[in-house]
């Protein structure tokens, strides 16, 4: 049952990032003109931890669906009025699923070097 609704929570985000990708760009201020670059790494970033959460944290899976629905994203733009497909926007999609899946995957042992870290530094302070 929570795996079902994993998966609704990620049609969901999908559905909000097609059709936001469906609508036309309008003018950027040159001042934030790489910007979105940003916007698209945290987007897929989120994508990839939805995407682990509801394959049953299948990291493997997650990855091959995140990087299928970046790249139809970018192709999906081709065909919008006032859009355009880059291979830059698809290199910082790539970017946030590799940066969720680097977090995903290390999460042990970033924990243990944390927790380790803190239990250190807590045994020195006590003992003084």
């Amino acid at each position: 049952m929570r795996q079902a609704i994993w998966i609704l929570i990620l049609l969901a985000y999908a559905t909000g990032i097609a059709v936001t990708s469906h609508q036309p760009l309008g003018g950027m201020a040159t001042g934030m003109l790489h910007l979105d670059k940003l916007f698209h790494l945290l987007e897929f970033a989120v994508f990839m931890l939805l995407a682990w959460r509801a394959m049953g944290k299948r990291w493997w899976i997650a990855l091959a669906i995140s990087l299928a629905f970046a790249c139809s994203d970018e192709l999906h733009q081709l065909f919008v009025p006032g859009r355009v497909a880059s291979g830059w926007d698809f290199l910082a999609d790539t970017m946030g699923i590799a940066l969720a899946g680097w977090m995903l995957r290390s999460r042990a042992r970033l924990w243990r070097f944390l927790c380790t870290r803190i239990l250190s530094r807590k045994r020195t302070e006590g003992g003084e």
